[in-house]
């Protein structure tokens, strides 16, 4: 009866350990999938969903850890702050900064869009654009140069130049 009992207990063991086994790179490999996320949406990417729901003039859009923030008018004129979901472009959160229907700016109104400033930049040798706002007097990106250095860059808002580059600390 010992000897069954350790037969079977051995048997049991060895069905265990072989199942175990066999498992292992089926676990492995279903952890591996679980753990990998789709890619973020490209800075470029997420201007054309933007658009085409109905946002314009963006005058800032960064990347921040879990989402775009971006600063643009609305369909009824309001200036907005709006969170957009970094994997499928979609709205996250919306809040409205000011009302823009009475605000005109002749001088602005001449400048390049968002759009066509960061692709004009782009076309000039920088690559993964991470954050572009409008500021008073031009635009300001933060993007990666041709030597693979982060850099803050000043872009003329009439012709899309890069006019001063500041290599950023990297720690």
């Amino acid at each position: 009866m010992r000897a069954q009992t350790l037969i079977t207990t051995l048997a049991l063991s060895a069905v265990i350990v072989a199942g175990g086994a066999a498992l292992a790179p089926v676990m492995a490999q279903s952890n591996i999938a679980g753990n990998t996320q789709a890619p973020w949406l490209s800075v470029h990417e997420v201007q054309l969903k933007v658009e085409a729901m109905g946002y314009r003039d963006l005058s800032e859009l960064e990347r921040d850890h879990d989402k775009y923030e971006i600063k643009a008018v609305d369909a009824q004129g309001r200036l907005v702050k709006i969170d957009v979901d970094p994997f499928t472009g979609d709205v996250l959160k919306t809040k409205v900064k000011r009302d823009k229907a009475g605000d005109t700016d002749t001088h602005q109104a001449t400048w390049l869009t968002l759009h066509q400033a960061q692709v004009k930049v782009e076309a000039s040798g920088y690559s993964q654009l991470v954050e572009i706002e409008r500021e008073r007097d031009g635009y300001e990106m933060e993007a990666t140069d041709a030597q693979g250095q982060r850099v803050k860059i000043d872009v003329d808002p009439f012709s899309g130049d890069v006019i001063n580059t500041k290599v950023l600390r990297s720690f």
